[in-house]
């Protein structure tokens, strides 16, 4: 590998071992090692394909999200199975917690941030790994049974969050949008805030076009901050959130109206 890339992933792999909170010394005790030589590894030593094996696996980062660092390689969109869909539509708290795993929370962290206690740790587990949606590693480490958080899809999972997520959206932009509105002129920070709604009428193979090319941006997006979230400092990242929705609508349904009409009704006089 060259210079540039073997820094970027030690870079990598350094910030990973501060976000689960780990040391040199950790390092040192599961590759078997002196501290010494971990920072001669992190540092201008080379790092050897087997060592990097080791040290991923350790920090649990994919070497498929460690090529995304240095710009290659790529991951496949994953999804739910239908059981899968199904068990965390019925049970929403281990939905939630699945989620703050894929964030790339431990149990412990998990645990210490809502309050609870080993009982119910073990419970969300144990029925997390009953449905395949975790794993548990040789050295008893909690792990999704993905490479990245799958698509919510078209099933149950969709049908109970989607009008949770878009209205809970919506309130926020809303309530970020009145506070632009008191800013001085000068604050330019308003300029992160952008929404809109546009209809415009197109063909359906265009449609379809734009369809494929808005879902490849958003699972890009979705791939960046997994990424970032696992080897950036945590004061260099901010939260981005985005609401897309679309769809390809008759032109005489009557659900047009309102958006036709979202600056105020035209009528006589």
């Amino acid at each position: 590998m060259t210079e540039f890339k073997s820094q970027r992933i030690k870079s990598a792999l350094k910030e990973r071992l501060k976000k689960k909170g780990l040391k040199y010394e950790d390092l040192a005790e599961h590759l078997e090692v002196s501290v010494p030589t971990v920072k001669r590894y992190l540092g201008p030593e080379e790092l050897t394909v087997s060592r990097l094996l080791q040290i991923c696996d350790f920090v649990d980062l994919e070497l498929e999200e460690l090529a995304k660092v240095i710009e290659v390689g790529g991951l496949e969109e994953e999804r739910f199975t239908e059981e899968q869909d199904k068990f965390l539509a019925k049970n929403p708290k281990f939905f939630s917690y699945f989620m703050k795993l894929c964030e790339g929370l431990t149990p412990a962290q998990i645990a210490e941030k809502y309050g609870l206690n080993q009982r119910s740790t073990d419970k969300y587990l144990i029925g997390l790994e009953k449905a395949e949606l975790i794993r548990v590693t040789g050295r008893m480490r909690v792990k999704p049974a993905f490479k990245r958080t799958p698509s919510l899809g078209k099933g149950a999972l969709a049908k109970v969050y989607f009008e949770n997520f878009i209205n809970s959206a919506s309130r926020l932009f809303i309530e970020l949008i009145h506070q632009s509105f008191l800013k001085k002129e000068s604050d330019k920070s308003e300029r992160s805030i952008r929404y809109a709604v546009q209809g415009t009428k197109m063909s359906k193979g265009s449609y379809l076009k734009w369809q494929q090319e808005l879902e490849k941006t958003m699972r890009a997006i979705q791939e960046t901050s997994s990424i970032e979230e696992k080897t950036m400092p945590e004061a260099d990242l901010e939260t981005a959130v985005f609401v897309v929705a679309h769809a390809f609508v008759d032109n005489a349904n009557p659900l047009l109206k309102p958006l036709d009409n979202t600056f105020g009704e035209i009528g006589n006089l």
